[in-house]
């Protein structure tokens, strides 16, 4: 039961390796190598971002959250240890099928700006990676995360940051192998997220984990709101995005939702929009956490 409401390059992405500073909260990630055929191009592996849409107010969502949950608990009996270090997932809270879900309710349209980017229709729904449309059952979606891990492509990212209280600083930076300066389209998206609230939802969750808060990339372009920065990159070149950012402390602005600054993330990811086969493919993903 759910609730209602593809011409360019075969692009090889990037496996990255979290580490974190043994003092305050300085915390770095990077990609690493694995050009191992010898080849001029440097290749590297890709982690999986996977965009679910989901909301408190919706019933079958529970069970679908509740064992997607189970696969990233390394307690688990069902844990997805093959997965572990390359699945990255982001969850936007929408506003069907009843009004009242304090997540979406607190930044509205960037949550609009995506539903509309896939038209997702109904709720629960996953994306895996952009472009593959995973549906509504957890099932599915880790069967498509271990179809879409380690891809190759020409795009890694390296990301820097310290968080001092509710405040976030840092760069992301995205480097290509391959001149993608002659193909339009590919986008740089920068999102915070936050794990492990406490909420006592109407649908029975109380855990909320990944949880989108705002994107930091973005601006106005041709006179329009926009939530990613466009990059075209020659062979070796990097773009550099600078971050510094402040959680608002009323965040998600409910007596009833319980949280800790130390749970924020960043997620970082290059999106293709064109067309083909390959419209909407994610081509590299990083996150980073901050506790």
């Amino acid at each position: 039961m759910k609730m209602k409401k593809n011409y360019i390059l075969s692009i090889l992405l990037s496996f990255i390796l979290l580490s974190c500073g043994q003092e305050g909260s300085n915390v770095t990630a990077t990609t690493d190598n694995n050009n191992e055929d010898g080849s001029s191009a440097i290749v590297y592996d890709s982690k999986i971002l996977m965009e679910l849409f989901t909301a408190t107010t919706c019933g079958p969502c529970l069970p679908q959250n509740t064992t997607l949950n189970r696969y990233l608990d390394p307690t688990s009996a069902v844990y997805a240890g093959d997965l572990a270090d390359e699945w990255i997932i982001l969850r936007y809270h929408v506003w069907w099928p009843s009004p009242g879900d304090p997540y979406y309710d607190w930044n509205q349209q960037p949550v609009i700006n995506r539903e509309a980017y896939y038209d997702v229709g109904y709720v629960p729904h996953m994306y895996t990676n952009g472009n593959v449309d995973s549906a509504g059952t957890a099932s599915t979606w880790r069967l498509n995360a271990r179809a879409a891990v380690n891809q190759p492509t020409f795009f890694k990212i390296d990301i820097s940051g310290n968080r001092d209280g509710f405040n976030i600083s840092g760069n992301v930076q995205v480097t290509s192998s391959a001149d993608i300066s002659d193909v339009s389209g590919f986008k740089l998206y920068v999102a915070v997220t936050h794990d492990n609230s406490i909420y006592n939802a109407p649908n029975g969750q109380t855990i909320f984990d990944q949880t989108f808060v705002d994107f930091l990339s973005g601006g106005i372009i041709d006179g329009e709101q926009v939530y990613y920065d466009p990059i075209s990159l020659g062979a070796g070149q990097s773009f550099t995005k600078v971050f510094n950012w402040t959680m608002d402390s009323n965040w998600p602005d409910d007596s009833g939702v319980s949280w800790s600054v130390e749970d924020l993330n960043l997620v970082a990811f290059v999106q293709f929009d064109g067309a083909g086969q390959n419209n909407k493919k994610v081509y590299q993903v990083e996150a980073l956490p901050f506790d």
